[in-house]
C-alpha cells in the first residue's frame, strides 16, 4: 500500500547528532537500553553490527533486554537549515522522518517543521525505496 507524505519547510537549523547510527530490517535482532528522557518513547538500542541509536518503541518487539525488530528502520538524522523544504513521512514522539528534495531521508525533532500546503506523492520506507 502506497503512503502518502506531506510538505513542510524547515523553522531552523538542525545538525544531525549521529554520523553511523543504528539501522536494520525488520526480524532483526536488537539490543534495548534506557528510554530517552526527554522523548520516553524512544530507547538507546544497539544493532547486532554494533552500531547504536534512538529507537522508537513501535519499531521494536518490546522496549526490555533482546528485542525484534518489527519493521525495517533507519536511525539517520538530517542536518538541515532555515527554509529547506522536505516532505513529511511520518512522526514518532516527538520527532518527524522527511524526505528531502536531494534524495535524503532522516529524522529531525518535530517542533522544528510546518506544513506548507496538502499536495501528496508516494513515499518511501524506512531505507528511502519504495
Amino acid at each position: 500500500m502506497e503512503q502518502v507524505s506531506s510538505p513542510v519547510v524547515i523553522l531552523e537549523t538542525y545538525t544531525a547528532q549521529y554520523a553511523d547510527p543504528i539501522a536494520f530490517r525488520a526480524g532483526a535482532a536488537v539490543h534495548v537500553g534506557r528510554a530517552d528522557p526527554e522523548f520516553p518513547e524512544w530507547f538507546w538500542c544497539r544493532g547486532s553490527d554494533g552500531r547504536e541509536g534512538w529507537v522508537h518503541f513501535s519499531y521494536l518487539s518490546h522496549t526490555t533486554g533482546q528485542a525484534t525488530a518489527v519493521s525495517d528502520y533507519s536511525a539517520q538524522e538530517l542536518t538541515v537549515a532555515a527554509r529547506d523544504e522536505a516532505r513529511l513521512i511520518h512522526t514518532r514522539g516527538g520527532w518527524a522522518y522527511l524526505a528531502l528534495d536531494d534524495g535524503r531521508f532522516g529524522w529531525v525533532p518535530e517542533a522544528i517543521i510546518q506544513a506548507t500546503s496538502s499536495r501528496a506523492a508516494p513515499t518511501p520506507n524506512a531505507f528511502g525505496t519504495q
